[in-house]
């Protein structure tokens, strides 16, 4: 959503509005949202709720948009949908595209496009990439392609990104150049990440041959795997390895089960094999890879794996940007599996590739998408060990800021939530220790206590997610005695 976040730090107007009778609408309602705000802050939803639904009652189309993203905070959906088509109906551009938002997060794709086109006409520089991006998802490339180039000459970085994509995707290697060296002459953390994959589309035709010029691998390349595990027909559909790949690493995600993960990875390396034609299923095979290869380093220990994990991770990554299909998703598993490569090997070098690759599967998702909330997941996780390294307090700053967008973003009931909170607790324990913020202390434990509570009785990551939550208890107690 866009906008503006008013600010209000009078507590005893607060309490004093509280107590009092309410009133008509003022001519001027930004002392109601500043009240909201501060609701809200105290978490009053309810009462923030009513401030901002009679605030809503302004006239004031450039305040509307503002007041409906803090409705949506409170819940209130449909009234924020009302306070972005009042502002829409009379101009106001960010009104515009934060209803376009709504519009697509509900599947209403046609009204979602035509409020994001009324936005670009009326001036909002990003909605363009918005725009772009919904586009592409209904087969209109040539008309994405439009507005990522308006956006970008508009100057919106995350326009800018998406041209390099949809450029070096189209073979444009010297136009995609043209706008990585201006996303990093505006230090976007993309620029250098997005500069090796033009270098990459450059390279390509020299060290990756088109899979129908490869001879077949020969007797060297088959012995230097590891012994491969009993294939099983009942998993093993080879009529669609991709489809059976995906399901096994499902599977996979909830057992325990060994010789489940060694079919899983093998049924993953037969979907590489039958993917070589296609670039978007190379894409998406050597994904599944990456994540049963992690998996497997992490249940055994098995260096060479998480080594595999991480080429297969890159290629899949390559194969995403030149086909243009998914490479948030891409990127987040490779990054996934640096973030496990630093913490073995202390490598800073991987480090800074998984902070450089989370911030580009930041960039690929809607900002309102729970996908989102695990690419900032990952960014969260890199930045508290970047920050572990170079004790620089922006950068657990930055990491606590991510960690809380990415907990409002999914409820407690969504299957992410568990992994969601508990690294935002790990980032703000973090923080307390660096800063002395008891305030981040409290809410470190109740998200920690909320994962707990959110995660399943034999889910591996249980005894990890209890064993911080006694840490942050034992702490409480020691400060409160």
């Amino acid at each position: 959503m866009t906008g503006h976040r008013l600010q209000w730090g009078d507590i005893t107007m607060f309490d004093r509005f509280r107590k009092a009778k309410p009133e008509p609408v003022e001519a001027d309602p930004r002392p109601l949202i500043a009240l909201g705000v501060q609701a809200l802050q105290n978490g009053e939803k309810e009462l923030a709720a009513q401030l901002l639904t009679r605030a809503a009652a302004t006239t004031d189309p450039t305040l509307l948009s503002d007041i409906g993203s803090l409705l949506l905070e409170c819940g209130r959906r449909d009234n924020a949908y009302t306070a972005f088509r009042r502002g829409a109906d009379q101009g106001e551009a960010a009104a515009m595209h934060n209803l376009g938002v709504l519009y697509k997060q509900d599947g209403l794709l046609d009204e979602a496009e035509r409020w994001w086109r009324a936005a670009c006409e009326h001036g909002n520089t990003e909605t363009h990439n918005s725009l772009a991006n919904l586009l592409r998802l209904r087969g209109d490339p040539a008309g994405a392609l439009r507005h990522y180039r308006l956006g970008a000459e508009a100057g919106s970085p995350d326009a800018m990104a998406n041209m390099v994509l949809t450029l070096v995707a189209a073979g444009d290697r010297q136009g995609a150049g043209t706008w990585v060296e201006s996303l990093i002459s505006l230090g976007h953390p993309a620029g250098d990440f997005l500069r090796q994959v033009v270098s990459g589309a450059a390279d390509r035709g020299e060290d990756e041959p088109d899979s129908a010029s490869q001879p077949p691998p020969g007797p060297q390349n088959q012995s230097a795997r590891r012994p491969e595990p009993r294939r099983d027909p009942i998993f093993l559909d080879v009529s669609d390895p991709l489809t059976t790949a995906e399901k096994l690493r499902i599977q996979v995600q909830n057992s325990d089960d060994p010789h489940l993960l060694a079919m899983a990875v093998e049924a993953a390396r037969i979907a590489v094999e039958a993917s070589r034609d296609d670039v978007a299923a190379t894409a998406m095979a050597q994904g599944i890879l990456c994540v049963l290869l992690r998996t497997t380093a992490a249940r055994t220990g098995d260096r060479s794996a998480l080594d595999e994990a991480v080429q297969s991770g890159r290629k899949g990554l390559a194969a995403a940007v030149s086909s243009n299909s998914l490479p948030g998703r891409a990127a987040g598993a490779l990054a996934t599996t640096l973030i496990d490569l630093y913490q073995i090997t202390h490598d800073p070098d991987a480090l800074s590739e998984a902070v450089t690759t989370a911030r580009f599967a930041g960039s690929q998702h809607y900002p309102d998408d729970t996908e989102h909330a695990g690419a900032l997941s990952n960014l969260v996780n890199a930045l508290v060990l970047l920050h572990q390294q170079n004790r620089d307090i922006t950068v657990l700053t930055e990491a606590v800021l991510h960690a809380r967008r990415s907990v409002a973003l999914v409820t407690p009931a969504h299957p992410r939530y568990p992994t969601v909170a508990v690294v935002a607790a790990q980032a703000l324990t973090q923080y307390c220790l660096a800063t002395q913020t008891l305030d981040a202390f409290e809410e470190a434990r109740a998200l920690a206590h909320q994962a707990l509570a959110t995660t399943s009785a034999g889910h591996p990551n249980r005894p990890t997610i209890a064993n911080l939550v006694a840490m942050l208890d034992e702490a409480a107690r020691r400060r409160a005695s």
